[in-house]
Parts: structure tokens; C-alpha cells; sequence
């Protein structure tokens, strides 16, 4: 490139020197922002480049390595749902700025561009380079590049958006980011367990718990809970999945392809230590169970499964929750993540709700018709 047409296009005659000498930067790339943007197919999450990236955003644990090389290569496959992945790299030195994960898949003969979903992921993300912020937000064609990396769908579905992410998707997709009408909910334990529970539980709630514990102990002789043994981690995610049989509508556990997918996670993360199973157990006797993902201090809690034809009067669930808090705690974690949902039982744990917002919006004549009669049946996407 010449010097000239450097100081033309306003870089400085370095960058544009490295941009000549690289073989890989397509012509038509807007060397102004010194950022190529490119879908990667075969990206590789468990890459030394992308745990840096990911050790260093604002992401969440499931837009973890291992957690999303899981989802592509297990669940995605299964459920028709194709692997899109946008990268934006430094134009001279290849390092990675942002990865966005997502998926594509045809819907009743509409093209969606989705979040990495599917029914399994609490929060949608995209991965950035914190000190690359400044320069994405100058990138004023960074919409139009990320369009031409993707190339031509119908509807675009980023969810669920935790509260304080909706600006990070913003800078790669223009759409409004509307409130979802239920939440996901947390506590944040910043007391010794035992004074803050007695503080934050729900009285009656909290008395309860006592209650079914003594006489769950005055039945049994041993009663522990702890991390089940790695060469039984695949054994005890099957016995979960057959525990919830017909408890919930739509549990996605029950599909074969999600129970693979939750199992290889399970059994990978206990050893590479970004999930945790629990089991309960009452002299030697299984009584239940739950599985985590673990991600800098916080538990994400993602499957539960208690014998309550044998142990219901104990309230097994509840107490696993109780135990899990302490052991969190004592394991050096400070948040416990209940999940999406409101139901009732959350806030009696002391637990705060945690805004949800989605982005949805037509990229296509087709798109805005699907939408369109969406709304007018009360049907969504």
C-alpha cells in the first residue's frame, strides 16, 4: 500500500505496511478500524486464544470453552441447527477483539438467527476484549460488516439477555432489547452462611427447613451430601433424567440429544472443574441429586431430581438448595444462581430477581410477515 493512499484512508504508514504484508485480509475489508470481522466455522472453543478472551470479558459461564464446544459439537448437530460463528480480529496481528456465538436454524420455512439456546443456556452473551469497547463503539459500520458475515435470515433472536448485557449486543445488532416478563434470580452471599440465612431466608420457610431435617435425621443414621465421584457423574445425570420423568412440561432433559449433551458436560466439567454434581445421600442410599455449572463465584443451578416416592416428607429438594448454599460458601463461591423462572419457592431462599431482555426483529419481507402474524395470533418466536 502506498503512503499516500495510507494517509487517504487515515491510518498511519505502519498499519497500512502490515496490512499489505498480510496474505489474509481480503480487499474489501474497512481497514479504517483496523478490525476483520469473518464467520469461522471451524473455531475452536477450547482454543488457548478464546479462553483468554473468555477469561478476560464479561461473559458468562455459558459461553464458557468447554460448555460451548459441547453445544456445537453435541446438541447443535442434533437439533438441525448450524454452527455461526463471528469473530472480529485485530487486522494486523489476527487477535481476536469479539466472538459472537450463534446459531442458525429454519423454523416453519423461516430462517432464525439465534443466541447459542436451544433450551439449555440461562444468559446470552457476547465475548469481548474489554479494552477493545472503544474501539467497537467508533466502528460505525460494525452492523453492516457483522450483516455480511452472516449473510441473508428472516428473524434474529438473541435471549435471554441478562440486565446489563443489552448495550454488548447492541454493537453488533441494531433491534430494541424488550424486557422479558419473567427473570432469573440470585442471592450474593456476603455473610458468614449461618447469619445470613438467618437473615434473609423467609421465617417460616427457614423453620421448615430445620424441621424436615431433624426428622430426616432422626430416621436415617448418615445422611451426607457431597460431590459425586467423577466415575459416577454420567450414572447419576441418567438417574436425574429419570426422576423428572412427567414432573415438566417440556423438560428438556427428556429429549435423548439434550440428556448427551448435558451428560458430557457433567462429566467433563467435574474434572475440568466448571461444573459440579451433588448427590444426597441417606445411609448409603441415593435420595437425590443436582448438577451446576461454576464459573468465577457462581453457582448456576441447572438440574435437580429427588426420590420423592421414598424421601418426600423430608423436603430433599429444599435441603439440597440449603447445603449446596453452605458448601458453595465454604468452597469459596459467593453467588448462587437459581435459574430463569419465577417460581414461588426462589424468593423464599432470599433470593433477588435479575431483569431478562430478549432482541427480536425482521431482517427480511418474510421475517416481518412471520412477526406479523405472530402478534396477531398471540403466538411468538
Amino acid at each position: 500500500m502506498k503512503k499516500n493512499e495510507a494517509i487517504k484512508t487515515g491510518l498511519d504508514e505502519s498499519i497500512a505496511i502490515s496490512a499489505q504484508a498480510s496474505s489474509q485480509t481480503p480487499p474489501d475489508i474497512d481497514t479504517l478500524s483496523a478490525i476483520k470481522v469473518a464467520a469461522e466455522p471451524a473455531f475452536d472453543f477450547r482454543s488457548d486464544e478464546y479462553r483468554t478472551l473468555f477469561e478476560a470479558s464479561t461473559a458468562t459461564a455459558f459461553q464458557g470453552p468447554d460448555w460451548l464446544h459441547e453445544f456445537y459439537e453435541t446438541l447443535a448437530p442434533s437439533c438441525n441447527a448450524e454452527k455461526i460463528i463471528i469473530t472480529g480480529r485485530d487486522l494486523a496481528s489476527g487477535k481476536l477483539h469479539f466472538v459472537l456465538p450463534l446459531i442458525q436454524r429454519r423454523m416453519k420455512g423461516i430462517c432464525l438467527l439465534e443466541s447459542a439456546d436451544l433450551g439449555v443456556c440461562d444468559y446470552s452473551c457476547p465475548v469481548i476484549e474489554p479494552s477493545s469497547r472503544d474501539l467497537l463503539d467508533t466502528k460505525s459500520d460494525l452492523h453492516s460488516d457483522i450483516a455480511k458475515a452472516i449473510g441473508r435470515f428472516d428473524i434474529l433472536r438473541l435471549k435471554a439477555i441478562r440486565n446489563g448485557s443489552q448495550d454488548l449486543w447492541g454493537l453488533f445488532f441494531k433491534g430494541q432489547a424488550l424486557q422479558l416478563d419473567f427473570s432469573s434470580h440470585e442471592v450474593i452471599l456476603d455473610k458468614p452462611f449461618d447469619e445470613w440465612r438467618t437473615e434473609n431466608f423467609d421465617k417460616k420457610h427457614r423453620t421448615n427447613l430445620n424441621y424436615r431435617m431433624r426428622r430426616f435425621h432422626k430416621k436415617h443414621t448418615e445422611i451426607t451430601f457431597e460431590t459425586v465421584p467423577d466415575d459416577q457423574v454420567g450414572a447419576v445425570i441418567d438417574k436425574i433424567q429419570q426422576l423428572r420423568v412427567g414432573r415438566f412440561v417440556g423438560d428438556p432433559i427428556q429429549h435423548t440429544c439434550t440428556r448427551k449433551f448435558y451428560r458430557a458436560v457433567a462429566i467433563k466439567g467435574q474434572t475440568g472443574q466448571f461444573s459440579k454434581t451433588h448427590q444426597l445421600m441417606a445411609d448409603g442410599k441415593f435420595v437425590g441429586a443436582m448438577f451446576g455449572l461454576t464459573y468465577n463465584g457462581r453457582h448456576h443451578g441447572m438440574l435437580m431430581a429427588c426420590d420423592y416416592e421414598k424421601y418426600g416428607e423430608f423436603a430433599p429438594a429444599f435441603n439440597m438448595i440449603d447445603m449446596l448454599m453452605a458448601n458453595w460458601q465454604k468452597e469459596g463461591g459467593n453467588v448462587i444462581d437459581f435459574d430463569i423462572g419465577d417460581e414461588p419457592y426462589k424468593p423464599k431462599f432470599g433470593t433477588k430477581p435479575i431483569k431478562l431482555f430478549r432482541i427480536l426483529r425482521a431482517n427480511s419481507i418474510l421475517g416481518t410477515l412471520a412477526l406479523k402474524i405472530c402478534q396477531l395470533t398471540g403466538k411468538t418466536f
